[in-house]
């Protein structure tokens, strides 16, 4: 009896290169927009990613522009910035992103086989809806809940988004599996309890991936069986 209910997905470098194609140049742009001199190269963006988020990234970069910012200025310029990237994001930048290979195609057989498909991500809900009903329109009303940064912390202690997904599935992490491409993604899943599998990309996988059930940089290896074995240890 296959025991596989769901699939959590991470979005930004799991189900699109988004990072470099869309919010990167978004960043940029919104850098240049209201006029704060920092614009990262892939480079730098890539070491900043372990910070959770861009609003995050954006705080770190102005304070080491401006280390005597007082907090509360901080987070009014860093409140900003984030609007307006999130406009930019969506209005111009988001078409430019890639769906990953196999992905689609992951997706479609699971909502086929009645397998339900969520996601959960450090990016904000708008910008994950905009990329979804620009590449994927006719996949996107099946994939439910969509929980992101106005949902909570992804990274919290306690992995609250990856609960709170459970909960809105109404599914126990025995019937779960995640799949993620990083490392801190990976530790928020196993947080929670849910079986992982990773997919690393270029900028990931440098990362070892422990405690991951599978691991495999080629997205198209994936399917439902495969998924409900790694549930299901021979």
């Amino acid at each position: 009896m296959r025991r596989l209910k769901a699939i959590i997905l991470d979005f930004d470098g799991t189900i699109a290169f988004s990072e470099k194609e869309a919010h990167l140049p978004a960043c940029n742009e919104a850098f240049r927009t209201l006029g704060i001199p920092i614009q990262w190269s892939w480079e730098e963006f890539i070491a900043l990613l372990e910070l959770p988020g861009n609003q995050a990234r954006m705080e770190h970069a102005y304070r080491q522009l401006y280390p005597s910012v007082a907090e509360e200025e901080l987070k009014k310029i860093s409140n900003l910035w984030a609007e307006t990237k999130k406009k930019l994001y969506i209005e111009k930048h988001v078409h430019k992103a890639r769906l990953r290979e196999g992905i689609k195609e992951l997706i479609e057989q699971a909502l086929q086989e009645r397998i339900a498909i969520a996601i959960v991500s450090i990016s904000i809900e708008e910008q994950i809806e905009a990329f979804l009903i620009r590449h994927l329109p006719e996949l996107r009303p099946h994939i439910h809940p969509i929980l992101g940064k106005r949902a909570g912390t992804k990274t919290a202690s306690d992995s609250p988004l990856y609960r709170k997904c459970l909960e809105e599935l109404g599914l126990g992490a025995e019937q779960v599996i995640a799949i993620e491409d990083s490392m801190n993604g990976l530790r928020c899943a196993l947080k929670a309890g849910i079986k992982c599998v990773a997919v690393p990309n270029d900028y990931t996988s440098c990362a070892d991936f422990k405690g991951a059930v599978f691991v495999t940089a080629d997205i198209s290896r994936l399917n439902v069986s495969l998924l409900d074995s790694l549930l299901n240890p021979a």
